[in-house]
């Protein structure tokens, strides 16, 4: 009994409490109005009752150039002669001489090789004597046409019989020249892999020849770049063998298909090898430069990421006010990015027009900004380094920290980073 007196009690007691709790509560929500109005106007200043403007953010810009899309394709090469043959006999038999050392420049129609021909030599003079007796017995025949002393079919055999013997002639003739191998062009040999008194087979590699007084150098290009690759395009290599030298080349073939396995296209570009110096089968080292369509460009920095993608801050308007603008980037070249319009119904960026580089931390689309430096253009240093005159001044960019504009009354404090107007 005492127990559920003193349960009620208390329960008396907490009511009590949430009563006067919530009486105190209506009380301050009914004065809250007051207080917020005088607060507002202390704060106002001037009696006017509104909060003053946030202060324009201060920002550093660099204008947006224009650059061809050049894309440099750094790849390894193979050097190939300009022609290069294998040299094997046309027939089998005995090594009887060899007319050449290795690294030897040899002539077209040069000999190189003697096989032993002693069959074939008194081949063809067993074919001359049989073409001899056959025309001889052909001319006795023709003193006695037409008096019926010889009959027509063997004057038709003794014909035939002249014409065999010629063409048996004419193959022991070809047969002796196949125990002799000549150079098929100019060009240097190589190694002798045969000695007096070998017998070699038809098979067998005698030496290698090789016209390298141009190089062909061959390589792949990945697929990417194919519509920028064109026969006649200049390109240089080198090759540690020659440190600090470069040889000039230029495209000479490109294929008709792209290896599906790798998916790059190959190509071959000749080298002049005047000097005797490149071999084939070196690897090269190639540069190539393909020129694409020129596109804006603009300083990495400038490329803000969103849910759409990427964008710039353009400032534009004689009051200076922050734009977003959506771009597609192509690449980055040197510090800079190239990139083109992602919509091309929007207004796209000019050449020549200012984006933000440092504060787009609080930008807001239409809100007024304060340029306090402007990165120097990289074409014009660059221009300014190499001693050419640039058509527009260089201005050394500006070190300041980003605070806000001096003239912004000091009862104004700029907001903080990342806050929304």
């Amino acid at each position: 009994m005492k127990a559920s007196v003193k349960i009620s009690a208390a329960l008396v007691a907490v009511l009590i409490l949430a009563g006067l709790a919530a009486y105190r509560w209506g009380d301050w929500g009914a004065a809250s109005p007051q207080s917020t109005s005088a607060q507002q106007a202390t704060k106002g200043g001037n009696g006017a009752g509104r909060s003053r403007p946030a202060a324009a953010p201060p920002v550093v810009v660099a204008a947006v150039s224009e650059q061809a899309d050049t894309t440099l394709i750094e790849v390894t090469g193979s050097g190939l002669a300009l022609r290069s043959a294998i040299l094997r006999p046309a027939a089998a038999g005995e090594v009887k001489m060899l007319a050449f050392k290795a690294g030897q420049r040899v002539q077209t129609g040069q000999v190189l090789l003697r096989l032993d021909d002693r069959n074939q030599r008194l081949d063809v003079d067993a074919a001359a004597n049989q073409l001899d007796a056959a025309r001889r017995l052909m001319a006795r025949y023709d003193i006695t046409a037409g008096s019926g002393a010889v009959p027509d079919s063997e004057v038709d055999t003794a014909r035939t019989a002249v014409t065999t013997a010629r063409i048996t002639l004419d193959q022991a003739r070809a047969a002796l020249a196949d125990r002799v191998l000549l150079a098929p062009f100019t060009g240097i040999t190589g190694l002798a892999e045969v000695q007096a008194g070998d017998r070699v087979g038809t098979d067998s590699v005698l030496t290698t020849l090789d016209d390298r007084s141009t190089l062909r150098v061959a390589f792949a290009v990945p697929e990417l770049h194919i519509a920028r690759l064109a026969v006649g395009q200049d390109l240089s290599l080198s090759h540690r063998a020659f440190p600090g030298r470069v040889f000039k080349g230029r495209i000479t073939q490109i294929d008709s298909r792209i290896d599906t396995a790798t998916r790059t296209v190959r190509v071959e570009a000749q080298v002049p090898n005047g000097d005797d110096v490149l071999r084939a089968g070196m690897a090269f080292q190639l540069r190539l430069k393909l020129d694409g369509e020129r596109v804006q460009a603009v300083p990495e920095l400038a490329v803000q990421w969103g849910r759409d993608g990427a964008y710039v801050w353009a400032v534009r308007g004689q009051d200076s006010r922050a734009e977003q603008v959506p771009v597609q980037i192509l690449r980055r070249v040197q510090g800079r990015v190239l990139l083109r319009p992602q919509d091309p119904t929007a207004k796209p960026l000019r050449t020549g027009e200012q984006v933000v580089v440092e504060g787009v931390q609080r930008l807001r689309q239409g809100r007024a900004v304060a340029i306090i430096s402007t990165l120097p253009d990289v074409a014009a240093v660059a221009a300014a380094a190499s001693g050419v005159s640039a058509s527009a001044p260089v201005t050394a960019p500006v070190t300041a920290p980003l605070t806000a504009p001096a003239t912004a009354p000091a009862s104004a404090s700029a907001p903080s980073t990342g806050s929304r107007p």
